[in-house]
């Protein structure tokens, strides 16, 4: 519950779905990609090590890659989903392996989904 700019109460009922969808540890080199559901998704990618540093010229990469509200729905209703826990069953079936990113935004490409996909330098 929150206080809103009017002074009234607001109430808020949002269910979260966390899971972490890859993980790769080896000496040069970390991956750990999660997924957080709610209205909308939110896939964060962190990968660090030698093996970025060669790539990337930084020891570490941050990404985020997100799927608004109005494309979540879409999402649900091409693949006849109808919770949270079915769209993470989804990602964990076709998604949980090291290409994962890249194979999340063919899948959205392919299904007019649209999504945003950040960098942090």
């Amino acid at each position: 519950m929150a206080d809103g700019f009017c002074g009234c109460k607001i109430y808020f009922n949002v269910t979260t779905t966390k899971f972490e969808l890859y993980s790769l540890k080896k000496d040069n080199l970390t991956i750990s990609i999660t997924v957080s559901i709610t209205d909308h998704i939110v896939i964060y990618g962190y990968e660090n090590g030698e093996i970025v540093k060669n790539i990337t010229g930084d020891f570490d990469y941050e990404y985020y890659l997100i799927i608004n509200k109005r494309n979540t729905k879409w999402l649900k209703i091409i693949r006849r989903l109808k919770s949270s826990d079915e769209v993470k069953e989804l990602f964990i079936k076709l998604f949980s392996h090291e290409d994962c990113i890249e194979q999340i935004k063919k899948f959205c490409s392919r299904n007019f989904i649209k999504y945003e996909f950040n960098v942090w330098k």
